[in-house]
């Protein structure tokens, strides 16, 4: 059941946030210690067609959203959401909503169309938290990754 928006306020994230967002990153499966967070959203400070918004709650951070956009040649403007996880003890809060609304507001404001995602073939909560809130499976692929 969602909670009353007044229970939690979205906003975005704050370098003193690191230690909250690592642990969130930790839930879904991304361990990050505290450091490496710091570092990453020093670095995303430095680019403007990124958002990283947080919801909190009591004074604590509940979840977190993240949010860019790209050009490409082959399609129009269009943002991504990169990550999105809510602390288990907020799931079905409503914090997840209130992030995704503000990811797909953040993408409007700087010109995007659409909103895509990609979410791991395992985590079928997601898949029909974002099916719920219109959001369609248009395709299946693989992810391949070089280290450079």
């Amino acid at each position: 059941m969602d909670s009353d928006p007044a229970d939690f306020l979205v906003r975005p994230a704050r370098l003193e946030d690191a230690a909250a967002i690592a642990e969130l990153c930790g839930q879904l499966g991304y361990l990050s210690t505290v450091e490496q967070v710091a570092r990453r959203l020093e670095q995303m400070a430095g680019f403007s067609f990124h958002a990283l918004y947080v919801a909190e709650t009591g004074g604590q951070i509940s979840g977190w959203a993240h949010v860019h956009a790209y050009p490409l040649p082959e399609m129009d403007f269009h943002a991504e959401l990169g990550g999105l996880v809510v602390a288990e003890a907020h799931r079905g809060s409503g914090v997840g909503k209130a992030l995704l609304a503000a990811a797909e507001e953040w993408a409007r404001r700087n010109g995007c169309r659409e909103l895509w995602l990609r979410s791991n073939v395992i985590r079928t909560e997601a898949h029909r938290f974002y099916q719920a809130r219109g959001y369609d499976n248009i395709k299946s692929q693989r992810t391949f990754r070089k280290r450079l």
